[in-house]
C-alpha cells in the first residue's frame, strides 16, 4: 500500500464515484488493538509530582509528553472479478493504539487536596488522549465503509488503486485532526 495523496476534491469525486457505481453498503468492523503503557509519578506536593513529570516522561521535538497514543492503521483488501466488474470480497482493517498515561504511586500517602489537584490534572490528560483515540478510530470507521464491499466496473488493480488512494487520503485528513487536536490543548498541568 503506497501512501499516495489526493487533493480533497479528487478524495470527494472517489468517493462520490464509488457510491454511484455500486459502493457496498454493509459495514466490515474494524479490528482495533488497544494496549496500555503507563510511567510512575512520585511525591506528595503538586511541585514534586511536577518534577518528577519533567524527570522521568518522555519528550518529543514538542517538549514533555504527559501522555500519548501512538497509532498503526493498516488494511488488507481481497477482490474478486466478476465479468467486467470487480468487487472486494474481504477486507480488514486493523488499528493498533498504544496509550501511554501516567500513574501517581504516592496517591493513597498524600493529602486530599493533592489527591484533588491530581485527579483534576489526570481526568484533564485522559479526556485529551481520548480525543486522539477518537480521531484514530474515526479515520479507521471512515476506511471500514469505504471499503466494505465496494464494486466497480473495470480491472481490480484500477479498484484496488482508488481504494488505497481514498484510504490513504482518509489517513492523511486524521493526521491533520490529531496535529489540531495538540494545537489547541486544554491546559492540564500539576501545579
Amino acid at each position: 500500500m503506497k501512501c499516495r495523496l489526493l487533493g480533497l476534491g479528487k478524495y470527494l469525486a472517489v468517493a462520490a464515484g464509488l457510491a454511484a457505481i455500486g459502493l457496498g453498503e454493509a459495514r466490515a468492523d474494524v479490528r482495533l488493538e488497544e494496549t496500555y503503557s503507563t510511567y510512575q509519578l512520585r511525591g506528595l506536593t503538586p511541585e514534586a509530582l511536577h518534577e518528577d513529570l519533567h524527570r522521568v516522561a518522555k519528550r518529543d521535538r514538542d517538549g514533555l509528553v504527559d501522555g500519548e497514543v501512538g497509532e498503526d492503521l493498516h488494511w488488507i483488501l481481497r477482490f474478486v472479478k466478476a465479468g467486467n466488474s470487480c468487487q472486494v470480497s474481504s477486507d480488514d482493517i486493523v488499528l493498533k493504539l498504544n496509550i501511554l498515561l501516567p500513574t501517581w504511586v504516592d496517591q493513597e500517602r498524600a493529602d486530599l487536596a493533592v489527591r484533588s489537584v491530581w485527579d483534576n490534572y489526570f481526568q484533564q490528560l485522559k479526556a485529551h488522549e481520548d480525543g486522539h483515540r477518537k480521531i484514530a478510530i474515526d479515520a479507521a470507521e471512515r476506511i471500514s465503509k469505504l471499503t466494505h464491499g465496494a464494486t466497480a466496473s473495470g480491472p481490480c488493480k484500477a479498484l484496488e488503486r482508488t481504494l488505497n488512494d481514498a484510504a490513504n487520503q482518509i489517513v492523511e485528513e486524521s493526521g491533520r485532526a490529531q496535529d489540531q487536536h495538540d494545537a489547541n490543548p486544554q491546559p492540564f498541568d500539576l501545579e
